[in-house]
């Protein structure tokens, strides 16, 4: 590598042909060149690096060529090389930033006037022409406009928008392009192998990408890297990607993947981790963010366009990782990690602490159950539909408790409270907590249904219940049993009917609603079972009020002038129970389903009602908008809802509330928030009424109507006045 000027300026291109990009620049300059149509002011408007200077030396250099003009320049001949080394008398370069005074440009116009020295046409050459003050302007507009013969300005800037239009307008412009990774990464190749420089492709790439499109910084950094590095056995220097990783201080393309992978994985921890590792290199955590939205972008762009785009492309590993991660990870979560890394480069630029920002956004992409911002709830959503979609099990619905078979009635017996069997006033076994015995009715002479009674009914204080009251009662018994033997399609009547069959005695029994002896009531429908089912808890409570023994053993006595069909009523207490005791009370007792709110009906209306209970929320909605206008809202009352207007009245003390109202911004507020909020588009429409009292006011408490002092005192407290207080009327109140 030979010593001498900076690289960027042995290599700076010398002809249109090793200008790299800026095609229609070097079309346009090359045409003219050969067509003798050379305008005689130039703009070249661009970023730091893309060519501005070089450019306007080569148009310099094909006009003075000796053996121009021609639009590939010798370079061999004293003009060429003079305009090359900054030393020609007719190529006049000037600092714009420096020389930015009415004098500079004075002299400037006294020096146009003189003819070129050696060469056939004078160049001046305006760096940062941006920098000129107005007045330096308006002194050069009209050399520039009509230069002498043979004079050409060409003017670069980097912000046009800060050169006055009537200076644009009398210079041809031309935008530069900024050069993308490949086009700088040619130019490194080309340099390097001229200058004998070993450096491998994934090193150029990272110095490339490093450059952010200038030429200048690229061969800015190469040079620099020649002086870090080792060098060959035969003494050429040598540049490895660790060299390229410490000088620039950039993140390894392999730490920037393993951060984006743990944010796929959803892995909070592993996130920590690399930031801790990245950060414990020594590379620069702000430096951090900003590569890593670099390849959060690279990702969204490979998943839209579905392939690694030719701007994108490195080396052929790095492009394949990076497909892979693509498709890897969801294109909502890399839109939220940029979402993320904006707001962290946002809080940096405030002077939040970069390490702290890099974290929570990767902490914040990977685990979005603990942001608390819509965002991370939609991605959460996001990643719900996505296992859904893979087909994962769904946490099952709790099943209801499956009704008891007939001949299974032994689930039951855990139910003292049932209140089932009192519809059957044959035998009076509701009292029983569980009938577990289908046989009892086959030994009339045993008390077994009270088996399962509780402890207060234990079986000697059966016997010391009267027998003759329930005998003389007891005829009664048969009436009713004949229609619940005749609802068993089978005819037998010692076994326990059907479910079916359990349902449709509740018809005829329904007419003898006559209490038993002992005072219990006997329901004989479905529906009073139902009702009185708290009623039979509490007779089981209270043991001295029932007689179950003395029932049980009267009952064939009263029945003993019929066959003995007329002996089992007391078998269908279970299959009376069995529509009772299952489902019956759940299905009507579930609590009803939280009434809809009145301001959202479902017909998509609101009436006026609805309105006032809606009113306190769209006041809240606006007042996280524009407390002011919320605070004028406070004063309306609704007092009418249509199909598409919403009436707010204002007391008359109110107008100049009414009038804050009334503006543009407050009715689009109103408006938006009775869309959100109640699902109804109302115009707020406002008068001056007075409220009655049966029109709630929006706070839930009647409108009070304000004295002239307090409402002065209440201007003053809401918001922050001050009261004025004219000299006159002080003087008239002394």
């Amino acid at each position: 590598m030979s010593a001498g000027p900076s690289l960027y300026r042995r290599h700076r291109p010398r002809t249109f042909a090793d200008v790299v990009g800026q095609t229609h620049v070097v079309r346009t300059l090359r045409n003219a060149v050969e067509r003798d149509k050379v305008h005689h002011a130039y703009l070249f408007v661009g970023t730091r690096g893309t060519g501005k200077t070089s450019m306007a030396k080569i148009l310099a250099a094909c006009l003075n060529c000796e053996q121009g003009p021609t639009t590939s320049p010798c370079g061999v001949c004293e003009s060429c090389v003079s305009i090359a080394n900054a030393t020609s008398l007719d190529v006049i370069e000037m600092d714009a930033a420096s020389n930015n005074s009415v004098d500079d440009i004075r002299e400037l116009r006294d020096k146009v006037a003189y003819a070129p020295v050696s060469g056939r046409s004078k160049v001046y050459i305006l760096d940062e022409a941006h920098m000129l003050s107005s007045a330096a302007w308006n002194a050069f507009l009209k050399t520039l406009e009509e230069p002498p013969p043979h004079t050409i300005f060409v003017l670069a800037t980097t912000e046009a928008n800060k050169v006055l239009p009537t200076v644009v307008d009398r210079c041809h412009r031309f935008d530069f392009t900024r050069p993308n990774v490949e086009e700088i990464a040619g130019v490194l190749r080309r340099v390097a192998d001229k200058e004998g420089i070993e450096i491998p492709d994934q090193a150029l790439a990272l110095v490339a990408r490093h450059a952010t499109g200038s030429f200048r910084d690229a061969l800015g950094t190469l040079e620099q890297l020649t002086t870090y590095g080792g060098a060959t056995a035969d003494g050429r220097p040598e540049i490895t990607v660790e060299d390229v990783l410490a000088v620039l201080g950039v993140a390894d393309a392999e730490a920037l993947f393993g951060a984006v992978d743990a944010v796929a994985a959803h892995d909070a921890r592993a996130a920590l981790l690399a930031v801790a590792r990245l950060v414990d290199s020594g590379r620069d955590a702000g430096g951090l963010v900003r590569e890593l939205e670099a390849h959060a972008r690279e990702l969204l762009a490979v998943q839209v366009l579905g392939e690694v785009p030719a701007e994108l492309r490195l080396t052929p590993e790095r492009d394949e990782r990076l497909a892979a991660q693509a498709a890897q990870l969801g294109r909502q979560d890399v839109v939220r990690l940029l979402d993320l890394l904006s707001d962290a480069l946002d809080a940096l630029a405030n002077g939040a602490q970069a390490r702290i920002q890099l974290e929570l956004a990767l902490v914040k992409a990977a685990a979005p159950e603990i942001d608390p911002s819509t965002r991370a709830l939609l991605a959460r959503i996001d990643r719900l539909e996505q296992q859904l979609a893979a087909g994962r099990p769904a946490a099952a619905p709790a099943q209801p408790a499956a009704p008891a078979q007939p001949a299974a009635p032994q689930p039951h017996a855990a139910a003292p409270a049932q209140s089932a069997a009192p519809a059957q006033p044959a035998a009076p076994q509701p009292h029983a907590a569980a009938p577990a015995q289908p046989a009892a009715p086959a030994q009339p002479a045993a008390p077994q249904p009270h088996a399962a009674a509780p402890a207060s009914q234990s079986p000697a204080a059966a016997p010391a219940q009267p027998a003759p009251p329930q005998a003389a009662h007891e005829p009664s018994a048969p009436a009713a049993a004949p229609p619940v033997q005749e609802t068993s399609p089978s005819g037998d009547v010692g076994g326990p009917p059907p479910a079916t069959a359990a349902a449709r005695p509740v018809e005829p029994i329904a007419p003898p609603p006559a209490p038993a002896a002992n005072g219990l009531p006997a329901p004989t429908t479905a529906a009073a079972v139902a009702q009185h089912a708290p009623q039979g808890a509490q007779a089981v409570a209270e043991p001295p009020a029932v007689a179950p023994a003395p029932s049980a053993f009267e009952q064939p006595a009263a029945a003993a002038p019929m066959p003995a069909a007329v002996e089992p009523p007391a078998p269908p207490a279970p299959a009376v129970e069995q529509p009772a005791v299952p489902a019956p009370p759940p299905a009507v007792e579930p609590a009803p389903p939280a009434p809809e709110p009145a301001f959202a009906p479902a017909g998509g209306t609101l009436d006026a009602q609805g309105l006032r209970e809606l009113w306190p929320a769209v006041i809240d909605a606006v007042r996280s908008e524009n407390a002011m206008l919320a605070a004028a809202l406070g004063e309306a009352r609704p007092v009418d809802a249509t199909a598409t207007e919403a009436v707010l009245a204002f007391p008359p003390s109110a107008a100049f509330f009414k009038r804050k109202a009334e503006g543009e911004e407050c009715r689009r507020l109103v408006a938006q928030a009775l869309r959100e909020l109640g699902g109804v588009a109302l115009k707020p429409v406002y008068e001056l009424r007075e409220v009655v009292a049966e029109e709630p006011a929006a706070s839930g408490a009647a409108p009070v109507a304000l004295t002239d002092e307090e409402l002065v005192s209440r201007f003053v407290a809401e918001f922050d006045a001050e009261e004025l207080i004219d000299e006159d009327d002080e003087e008239g109140g002394a």
